[in-house]
């Protein structure tokens, strides 16, 4: 059995699973880290870390039998005696490239963390993240096209490796900047698209699980908040079947507020972009009754910075409202 737990260890603490598995999961822990501190509530970031933890479980399984495969090779290669002047020979090739290959792969997966959250973008968008995203990829792919090509010439090897550890530490620094670009195109561009509504659509009770069927004029807004700006979901729609009994019913025991907006008074400036960027604007805004569920605002007296959520229904026009804002 301690046989079994040293060959574990060994593996462990091999340098080759330390730098396949240690290297992509400070990076990922760094970028989840950026990310939840942006996130809006308690359920979304546990969600958050739920996932991340998942992702690094999955890489340290995958990590763990690549280094132990690795490790049974060259197990195999001493026991049928290749010297290690020969086993250099050998492997020489794949030692040079070895190092540009793993962060070829990993630069790869963390492009891919950061392609998910350009899901159903404009192109234009799309292709810019894309871009920034996988800039590190690219580098590294060449380097060890180059490392190939020229695996004889030890000039071009040396410079290639040293590069290779230059780009590699300023990862973390190039990851917050690409983070920063496509967070910011993103809020410049923001996701209009009904259809992503149910990737989009943030963990709170008041927002519906999915678009009802029967509506019209479905409008969808998500706008991930950038320094002073406010991160903002807005779900829009009308909805002929629904009555104020109704909507009564499912939001008022939850609500901190109920009221027309002229009536409130309780937290100066909190909802004065409520109806910002809804289709009928400010037009009958003193016709909806609206359910303030949650809002909170800082200490200055202008509600420099808060939050609200809320859900709206005006009985005339049969307009239903879900907005949630943060700043």
């Amino acid at each position: 059995m301690s046989k079994v737990n040293n060959k574990k260890d060994n593996i462990l603490k091999s340098k080759f699973f330390f730098k396949l598995f240690g290297i992509p999961a400070c990076i990922c822990i760094y970028l989840s880290l950026m990310s939840i501190s942006n996130l809006s509530n308690y359920a979304s970031w546990k969600k958050a870390m739920v996932e991340d933890l998942m992702i690094l479980g999955l890489w340290f399984g995958i990590s763990f039998l690549i280094a132990k495969s690795y490790k049974k090779k060259q197990e195999k290669d001493i026991k049928i005696g290749i010297t290690l002047e020969k086993k250099g020979k050998g492997n020489s090739t794949f030692k040079k490239i070895r190092f540009s290959l793993i962060m070829s792969i990993i630069t790869f997966l963390i492009g891919i963390f950061f392609a998910y959250d350009l899901i159903g973008f404009p192109l234009k968008t799309k292709l810019i993240g894309l871009f920034v995203a996988f800039i590190p990829f690219m580098l590294f792919m060449i380097i060890l096209i180059i490392i190939y090509v020229n695996k004889e010439n030890q000039k071009i090897f040396s410079i290639s490796k040293k590069i290779s550890v230059v780009i590699t530490y300023l990862l973390l620094f190039y990851y917050l900047i690409a983070l920063f670009i496509i967070v910011l195109t993103e809020s410049l561009n923001p996701m209009i698209n009904p259809k992503y509504y149910n990737f989009y659509r943030p963990d709170l009770n008041v927002f519906p699980k999915k678009i009802p069927e029967d509506v019209e004029d479905v409008q969808f807004l998500y706008s991930p908040g950038i320094l002073q700006g406010g991160k903002i979901y807005t779900l829009y729609y009308i909805d002929k079947d629904m009555s104020l009994n109704e909507f009564d019913k499912k939001y008022k025991k939850q609500a901190e507020w109920v009221g027309h907006l002229e009536d409130y008074k309780e937290k100066s400036g909190l909802l004065s972009g409520a109806f910002h960027l809804i289709p009928s604007e400010y037009e009958n805004k003193n016709d909806y009754i609206i359910y303030l569920i949650k809002g909170k605002c800082d200490d200055s007296g202008y509600c420099n910075h808060g939050h609200y959520v809320l859900s709206a229904f005006n009985e005339k026009t049969h307009q239903v409202i879900y907005k949630a804002e943060y700043w």
